[in-house]
């Protein structure tokens, strides 16, 4: 048994797996405690061609195009880790990656997820501007039920194997947001680790799934559907560990309304943004703050435009405002 299993889920980045794959190879941990897949979900460019000149260095799946859901379990049925760490095709890791996060997995039995964080930089690999608040450094679910917890995307993560199975396999439904399936129900099991650090870079560029979603109605669509799915599944195990969703702070609930009105008003579908308002926001589940959002979101169904740039000039406030601290890295 290897002790660790890296999965990296590919869909035509050859311009950008090399430099994932190579970080993984270089990783200051003895070769033989890694095992390397990529899975290739119907990529049409060169990436199997890129990936050929590394022969046994990893083990190389294709697949017809089915997603990120699809990817995360073809590569975690031939994983045969103790721990499992996820690597999207464009980003990559620091070479202490594996090892300071197996120490962070040994600090205690119970921990089922490690995170930590990733430096944004553009293409050619040069730092974004970006400020990292301190992290606690255990997330319980009940942190996470009182909107307390905030995690990683797909590259700050690993997993403990045991833990992990127990949330598997990713519902096929999930084309994307994979990682977020994976981050909130694994707290029904374990604690997650948090190591307030940058441990590796994620690119950003005009391809990234998430890039333009909010400006773009069939990504904003696709984005409503995933979520929508997270949700269900959430509150499905809540139930059976006899919880409920109400009168929690869970945001995602809110994140959900607040993009399923964009994407109604974008569609011209302005009373299917009112009545999300009226069910979601102010006599939804979770949300805080039920006026203020219901305002806000307003904006949104009268002019989604001008929705957009309030919204951004938000974001950045809250950028500004993240004192708590900086990443070590």
């Amino acid at each position: 048994m290897k002790k660790f299993s890296v999965i990296i889920g590919t869909y035509n980045y050859g311009r950008f797996i090399e430099e994932a794959v190579d970080s993984v190879l270089a990783q200051d941990v003895p070769a033989g405690q890694v095992e390397l897949i990529v899975v290739d979900d119907g990529s049409t460019d060169d990436t199997q061609l890129r990936l050929a000149k590394y022969g046994r260095a990893l083990k190389y799946l294709h697949q017809e195009n089915s997603g990120q859901a699809s990817a995360f379990n073809s590569g975690l049925a031939e994983a045969s880790g103790e721990f499992v760490c996820l690597l999207d095709a464009d980003d990559a890791w620091k070479p202490e990656k594996l090892r300071l996060t197996a120490a962070a997995f040994e600090e205690a039995s119970d921990i089922g997820m490690v995170q930590h964080f990733m430096m944004d930089v553009n293409p050619e690999g040069k730092p974004l501007t970006q400020q990292f608040g301190e992290r606690p450094a255990f997330y319980t679910l009940r942190d996470l039920l009182a909107g307390r917890a905030a995690f990683t995307g797909t590259s700050g993560l690993a997993f403990r194997r045991s833990f992990l199975d127990k949330v598997l396999p990713v519902p096929a439904g999930l084309f994307y947001c994979a990682d977020e399936y994976l981050y909130l129900n694994i707290l029904f099991h374990s604690r997650v680790r948090s190591l307030n650090t940058v441990l590796g870079f994620k690119k950003i560029h005009g391809a990234n799934w998430f890039a333009g979603t909010m400006e773009d109605t069939r990504r904003l669509g696709n984005y409503v559907k995933v979520k929508a799915l997270i949700l269900h599944d959430f509150k499905a195990r809540l139930r059976k560990e006899g919880l409920k969703l109400e009168g929690t702070a869970m945001p995602l609930p809110l994140e959900l309304a607040k993009a399923r009105v964009l994407y109604y008003a974008r569609r011209g579908q302005r009373r299917e943004a009112l009545r999300t308002i009226y069910d979601e926001v102010l006599f939804g589940p979770t949300a805080g703050r039920r006026l203020f959002h219901a305002v806000t979101l307003a904006v949104s169904a009268l002019s989604p435009a001008l929705y957009l740039k309030l919204h951004a000039f938000y974001a950045a406030l809250r950028t500004g405002r993240r004192a708590g601290g900086t990443a070590r890295g």
